[in-house]
This record gives C-alpha cells, structure tokens and sequence, in this order.
C-alpha cells in the first residue's frame, strides 16, 4: 500500500519488489495447507505461468456460474462460502472490493502488509481499516531501485469483556 494507500493500477500491481514476492510467498505458503482467496479480476491478472500459486487451495470468488477454474483450483461466489470450505490459514489476496469486504468480515483477524513510501497514481484502494485494528508488528524493511518498503502486520483488537469483581 502507497502512502495514497494506493495497491494497484490497471488491474496489476502498482510497483515491483521482488522482496514483497518472496516475503508473500512465505506468509502465504508457511507450513502447508494454507488457502489463497482472491476476485476474479485477481485471478486473471496473474500470468498463466503463476497460476494456480503452488503449495496453496486457490480459491477464485466469482458470480458468474459459467466462468471456468482450471482443474485444482476452487470457485466460490462469496467470501463466507470461501472461508465455510477453506482449511487451515485463509489469505484474502486482492483485490480491493475483497480487501474492503474482508477488513468487515468477523473472521478476518490479521493483516499482512507491504507498506511502500511514495505515491503511485494508483486506480486501486486499500480500505480503511477503522479503529479495531492495531498495528502489532514490523517483520524488515528495504529498498529496490529507489522504493522504500517496509513488512507489517495489523491485528484486529477485540475489546476484553468487562471483568467482574
């Protein structure tokens, strides 16, 4: 996310850090058995070559009946159908109206962020993420051809029940 909190234009990514691949490789593989669920828009704007991500369930989210996943990958038309059927660790992946739903959804606990200094004339927005969310962690930072970046993870705060004396 840019400091607009841009994170796309023309249906790609708005900047390329090979660290932020590698660095969303290894949240999103970890130790198996993890779920990537992504917009269709999402899907498509992955090259053939990308797709399905190995070592994760692909999941496409779609309201279209007819448009066809590749064999392996699963098709939903909602997030709560998604996550109804996903095991393990679910990573909501893009794009933005699903970020913007996710961010709203009681079981979204945690984000995972790229934060990138600058601005991007970016078409794509991040949505706020409103008052229970509490930055909670920096996992490094580093620079590529001139773009300052940094890893943070974001956990939503659930206010304690009040205690009783």
């Amino acid at each position: 996310m840019d400091q607009q909190r841009g994170i796309g234009r023309d249906g790609d990514l708005a900047w390329r850090l090979p660290e932020d691949l590698k660095w969303f490789r290894a949240v999103t593989v970890g130790a198996g058995g993890q779920s990537v669920i992504m917009g269709r828009k999402t899907w498509d704007s992955i090259p053939d070559r990308f797709r399905p991500l190995p070592e994760r369930e692909n999941w496409v989210l779609t309201r279209q009946p007819e448009y066809a996943v590749p064999s392996g990958v699963r098709r939903a038309a909602s997030l709560d159908q998604a996550l109804a059927h996903c095991e393990g660790p679910r990573f909501v992946i893009g794009g933005g109206s699903l970020y913007a739903e996710a961010l709203q959804h009681p079981s979204c606990t945690r984000i995972y962020l790229t934060v990138v200094e600058g601005s991007f004339d970016c078409d794509t927005f991040l949505a706020e993420f409103g008052p229970d969310w509490q930055h909670s962690a920096e996992f490094g930072s580093g620079e590529h051809e001139g773009i300052r970046y940094r890893f943070e993870q974001w956990d939503r705060v659930v206010p304690a029940a009040d205690a009783c004396t």
